[in-house]
């Protein structure tokens, strides 16, 4: 997401209620993107009405919680892998390092959690905004403009069933530590287990996707491994 994206994203809803799936229909086309579940207002309804709550009690504190970025389907995924891919090669990089290069922090469509209108990208909209939001150090630092977001939702977040999924766990493989993305644990847990159970790389893969060749089932059932499964303990099954 470029600056542009991030500060549209603060004046409008990303999406409305689309009746498109049911929100217990988990199948291959919703895993992947390929179908929307009922949302409101970038989440699933349950995910919604729980990050309301959450909302309104950081709001006590005077922090103004935002979902700068809830539910995405394949194709905006696909844009963003394309657009990165091509960038990464006039830069001079391989295929493999493209690749390599991309997944530090965007997943390749048809494998974001982002699909399942589970997770979200959250920020604190109550401070001025930085040139670039989605910055760890604007988290973790304690001059950074996150922090004080940051060090409550630690505390308070999993009240209300939310869970920072990528940590700051040397141990954890896959994305880069990502303090702004947090997943909604009664669905998404769900969400990962039939992911797992049902999904390959035929299932992801399409004619216009950027680096394809490179991506085969060995490939796949690696990534699958260490990035899709490459989470926070507790939002596994």
């Amino acid at each position: 997401m470029n600056r542009k994206q991030f500060l549209l994203s603060l004046v409008t809803v990303p999406y409305t209620l689309e009746l498109l799936g049911a929100v217990d229909e988990i199948g291959i086309d919703i895993l992947t993107g390929r179908k929307t579940p009922f949302l409101k207002f970038g989440l699933q309804k349950d995910a919604s009405n729980s990050f309301a709550k959450l909302k309104k009690e950081a709001a006590k504190k005077g922090i103004q919680l935002h979902i700068t970025s809830g539910h995405r389907d394949y194709v905006k995924q696909l844009t963003i892998w394309n657009n990165k891919f091509a960038k990464y090669h006039a830069k001079g990089l391989t295929d493999e390092e493209s690749i390599k290069k991309i997944t530090e922090y965007s997943a390749m469509p048809g494998t974001s959690r982002h699909h399942w209108g589970t997770d979200a990208d959250i920020l604190d909209i109550s401070v001025i905004q930085p040139k670039n939001p989605l910055n760890t150090n604007h988290y973790i630092t304690s001059k950074g403009v996150y922090n004080k977001m940051y060090e409550w939702m630690i505390v308070n977040a999993a009240r209300f069933d939310f869970y920072e999924t990528y940590t700051n766990d040397a141990e954890r493989k896959g994305y880069e530590f990502e303090p702004w993305h947090y997943s909604y644990q009664p669905l998404s847990v769900e969400y990962l287990k039939k992911y797992n159970q049902l999904i390959n790389v035929k299932n992801v893969l399409s004619s216009n996707l950027k680096g394809k060749e490179f991506i085969n089932t060995a490939f796949f059932e690696k990534y699958k491994n260490d990035y899709v499964n490459g989470i926070n303990s507790l939002l596994k099954a």
